[in-house]
């Protein structure tokens, strides 16, 4: 009974001491018994994939042999990881009085484009060590954070202290995000130009015109079945631009890894999936991938927007914010795929 006692007491407090045990415990076991928490579970798992990413597909240490890419453990360990930081930053928006609408998600843009293209850049080998690691999944995302979180708490004091109807948070963040994404923006062009600094097979227009294409015709068709029975309230939610744009991100992922693994139309592609459970759905049936993204992301729209409406009308900050985590988790690999086949990397 104590705990609970304590749990109800200071939420946060319990979080953070559950947080520091945990570490601690993990340094201890490090110190103590180096090959089974730092060789066969910190490396295999999380830093050894980072450092095969860098260099190009293996990496061992101690013996202990790491894959680029994710595992079933890492995806887990990193989902559980994702789950706190968006309680953490709803409390954050809570505390702070942040609406957290389209229009915010529209702030956070240069922050979301952020990560894929720079990713992109360190498969094009922009990069050196040790900066490189800097620009891998999830150091990349981190990196992110830190500026996002920054130039939101900079924008709230600004907001507060100068009262100005054009200073407000989400112009802050949004013009924050642009000093990160500008320069990545440029060389991106550069590379499309012909100032190509590592091995390309080709840039690929055509692949970034099909994705796009067939993209805008889904959404487009979506939107276009809500707007002719629009008398239906249930649909209405399918008019959402924020909806709309989770829907158009997970499109975006499914689309192209089924175009660049699979290569259906025989555009001399030859991709390879690092995540377990989309390889799987992609073995079974190459299309069976995007049409899971596009269900999965219909039923969310209907859980959340017509399902349980009335009971998620006063957590709009959380419902939005959820919203946001899900458009990022479907854009942001979609983006850097399409980017890697369109560039040819």
């Amino acid at each position: 009974m104590r705990i609970f006692e304590v749990y109800r007491q200071n939420t946060t407090t319990f979080y953070l001491s559950i947080l520091l045990i945990a570490i601690v415990v993990i340094m201890i076991g490090i110190v103590i018994f180096p090959s089974v928490f730092y060789d066969q579970w910190i490396w295999k798992y999380y830093w050894g994939p980072v450092v095969a990413d860098a260099s190009g597909g293996t990496a061992t240490y101690n013996g202990v042999q790491a894959q680029e890419g994710y595992t079933i453990i890492s995806e887990l360990t990193y989902g559980v990881i994702l789950i706190f930081a968006l309680y953490a930053i709803y409390k954050l928006l809570k505390k702070l009085e942040i609406v957290v609408d389209w229009r915010f998600a529209l702030a956070l843009m240069p922050y979301i484009l952020f990560g894929p293209i720079t990713r992109v850049l360190e498969d094009t080998g922009y990069f050196d060590k040790p900066w490189v690691y800097w620009f891998i999944s999830p150091l990349i995302y981190l990196q992110i954070a830190i500026y996002a979180l920054l130039f939101l708490l900079l924008g709230y004091y600004l907001e507060k202290k100068f009262k100005k109807q054009n200073l407000t948070v989400n112009t802050v963040l949004f013009s924050g995000g642009l000093i990160f994404l500008l320069p990545s923006v440029f060389l991106i062009a550069k590379w499309f130009l012909g100032d190509q600094w590592g091995f390309t097979t080709g840039v690929r227009f055509d692949v970034l015109l099909i994705v796009i294409g067939l993209i805008v015709l889904i959404v487009g068709l979506v939107y276009l079945f809500s707007y002719v029975f629009r008398g239906k309230e249930q649909l209405f939610a399918y008019k959402n631009p924020l909806n709309l744009a989770m829907l158009a991100g997970h499109l975006l992922d499914g689309i192209t890894s089924y175009i660049s693994i699979k290569d259906p139309l025989c555009m001399g592609l030859g991709y390879a999936e690092k995540h377990p459970a989309s390889n799987a759905l992609l073995n079974i049936w190459g299309p069976l991938f995007p049409i899971v993204k596009f269900i999965l992301i219909i039923v969310v729209i209907y859980v959340f927007d017509v399902l349980y409406k009335e009971e998620l009308k006063d957590h709009l900050t959380l419902v939005n914010l959820l919203k946001i985590g899900i458009l990022i988790l479907g854009f942001s690999p979609g983006f850097r795929d399409l980017l890697r086949v369109t560039m040819g990397v």
